[in-house]
């Protein structure tokens, strides 16, 4: 169960601000700046209340999700510590776990010598929790940034084998001896199911994701479970790396976190943000920029 420690640091960033969308930028070399930058939301041009670029804070929520090697847990951890000793002094990091149920190691602190512990005594065990945890991580990393004037992100470390997880994506065969059984022909049916309703889930929430998956295996299966990974990233505003060495782990590490440091947001004004899907279009100096295009936004949430 996910503790609420988060809720004072909430509470102490609270802005007051109109109903607005937080649109994730990856950066690029130009930098983006009122100047350049043009959006349309549902092809009417939008309202731009706020561009935070690297300069901002930014408080990132860092998921450990490792249940199996523990030296290649090792070297992740290493990795993540050398790549947060680089962010910039304004960035505020949490360390959470995604075994039985998401739950606070630590809240965001910028006191390396915390971040280090935390990380370092993060257990190797259990089953993988990703899938059932994504959700909540959006929802935790957009109550900070609907109430703040920092950009937030979400970074899962994992090394996730969909075989391990507590529910079973394997699609059993129903009829054995129906040659055409559906399930024998898209064994990976549940995982691209699972997928979807997540990412039709995220799409309420505005945080960028990241992952970075500490082993690539090319079983069926787990490769559709991986390219989900990737598409839930994506289409959160983020993106994912998959090492199919240990060699490569660190560097992934690092090109996540340079992502996230280097990251804008992009506050836009809602003057109607009843339940709808928003389709949004970023150009820069005339181009189209990649990046998340879709959103759904909800009365009740009524995001900041």
């Amino acid at each position: 169960m996910l503790r609420y420690a988060l809720m004072p640091l909430i509470c102490s960033l609270a802005i007051a601000a109109a109903p607005a969308l937080h649109v994730p930028v990856l950066a690029n070399s130009q930098g983006l700046s009122a100047e350049n930058l043009k959006i349309s939301l549902d092809g009417k041009p939008g309202s731009i209340l706020a561009i935070r670029g690297p300069e901002a804070g930014l408080v990132l929520i860092v998921v450990l999700d490792l249940t199996q090697d523990v030296d290649l847990a090792g070297i992740a951890r290493e990795a993540l510590l050398a790549g947060i000793d680089k962010l910039p002094a304004n960035a505020r990091i949490a360390v959470m776990l995604a075994q039985d149920g998401l739950h606070v190691v630590l809240d965001p602190t910028g006191d390396r010598a915390e971040l280090a512990a935390a990380i370092r005594g993060a257990p190797v065990a259990g089953k993988p929790g990703l899938l059932d945890t994504i959700e909540t991580s959006a929802q935790v990393a957009d109550s900070i940034l609907s109430k703040t004037a920092v950009r937030v992100a979400v970074l899962y470390v994992t090394d996730s084998n969909i075989y391990n997880y507590r529910d079973d994506y394997t699609n059993p065969v129903i009829n054995s001896s129906d040659s055409h059984d559906m399930s024998r022909r898209f064994p990976e049916g549940l995982v691209r199911e699972k997928i979807s309703k997540l990412e039709s889930k995220l799409a309420r929430y505005q945080a960028p994701l990241f992952i970075v998956h500490l082993v690539y295996r090319d079983d069926r299966l787990n490769e559709a479970y991986q390219a989900g990974l990737a598409q839930l990233a994506a289409g959160a505003g983020g993106s994912s790396a998959f090492c199919r060495s240990r060699g490569e782990i660190p560097g992934a590490i690092a090109g996540a976190l340079g992502a996230i440091a280097s990251h804008y947001s992009v506050v836009v004004a809602l003057p109607d943000h009843r339940r709808r899907t928003v389709t949004v279009q970023l150009h820069q100096d005339g181009k189209q920029l990649a990046g998340r295009s879709r959103f759904v936004v909800e009365e009740s949430r009524g995001p900041q």
